[in-house]
């Protein structure tokens, strides 16, 4: 989730990690996991998992596309009012990436976040601090303010379990930056994420599918090369991913678990591509890269 520093030159790489993760999940749970109860009725809840993707974009620049990609993280909240329809959550986080092919440390991107989200009916605002390291350097990428707003309009749609799930995302730098230019930027990232729930149909495997799309922004110096042009437009990312539950295989007592399996493309401005080209991440102006990931939320 943070910007390189590194500018050595890879070779562009692409597996079809995606295609075999979901052939593989498809066949691992059973329905009845979709109705289960949840198993933490307390205020405090945490959640943690792990990706496996085949390229590594944060916000439209390329970081890294070759060897193995693994992105652990872990996130805890708490309940801090809950009246009516409103309720305050605190939260904290910590998500990596590690990288076997990035020189130095594989131990690529560490960043901590903790902020609060206020609801009310289906309007929610999430306002957090994020501090992006880099472990392997001993120095700090980037450090921003974040502030989110989505609305959950599944009760908008006839059709049980669908909903669009549209938000948007400001994110101002307070230190570092996230291009190859010497300003703060400010980006703003537009995205839905239509959802489909039990997508097969079938009354042993529970599938559903997802197709995020998201478009991100530079308001303000966010996409700036190292000439100095800054694009707004700074990339389009549309995926689609399949997940399903991990009930028959985990027991509901160590928590709510599943898996996942996507494939995206990304399409990138022109100062994006050149920001990319310069790190020796790609020089392409699209790219195709899968995920495949396991969570658990407890």
């Amino acid at each position: 989730m943070t910007p390189t520093l590194s500018p050595i030159a890879r070779p562009r790489t692409f597996a079809l990690l995606a295609a075999v993760s979901a052939m593989t999940l498809m066949g691992t749970s059973t329905a009845q996991a979709q109705d289960a109860p949840p198993v933490n009725t307390g205020k405090v809840a945490w959640s943690t998992g792990f990706d496996l993707v085949t390229e590594y974009w944060y916000r439209g620049i390329g970081q890294e596309n070759e060897g193995l990609i693994l992105q652990p993280w872990v996130d805890m909240t708490a309940t801090l009012i809950e009246k009516d329809d409103y309720t305050l959550t605190g939260s904290v986080g910590l998500w990596n990436s590690v990288q076997d092919s990035t020189p130095g440390d594989a131990w690529y991107e560490s960043d901590f976040y903790a902020g609060v989200t206020a609801t009310s009916g289906d309007v929610s605002v999430d306002l957090r601090y994020i501090v992006l390291y880099n472990p392997s350097g001993g120095d700090i990428f980037a450090e921003e303010v974040d502030a989110t707003v989505s609305y959950d309009d599944t009760g908008l749609w006839g059709q049980d379990g669908f909903a669009l799930n549209p938000y948007a995302t400001l994110a101002i730098e307070t230190d570092g930056g996230s291009d190859a230019g010497t300003n703060k930027g400010t980006y703003l990232e537009l995205g839905i994420a239509p959802a489909w729930k039990d997508v097969c149909g079938s009354d042993s495997v529970t599938v559903d599918m997802t197709i995020p799309v998201k478009v991100g922004l530079s308001l303000d110096d966010y996409y700036e090369n190292g000439m100095g042009d800054d694009d707004t437009f700074g990339y389009l990312d549309i995926g689609a991913v399949f997940s399903t539950p991990l009930a028959d295989l985990i027991p509901a007592d160590y928590g709510n678990w599943t898996a996942s399996a996507g494939v995206h493309v990304i399409f990138l401005g022109d100062t994006a591509q050149d920001i990319s080209e310069a790190f020796g991440t790609g020089s392409d102006d699209y790219s195709v890269y899968g995920t495949f990931g396991i969570k658990m939320e407890y």
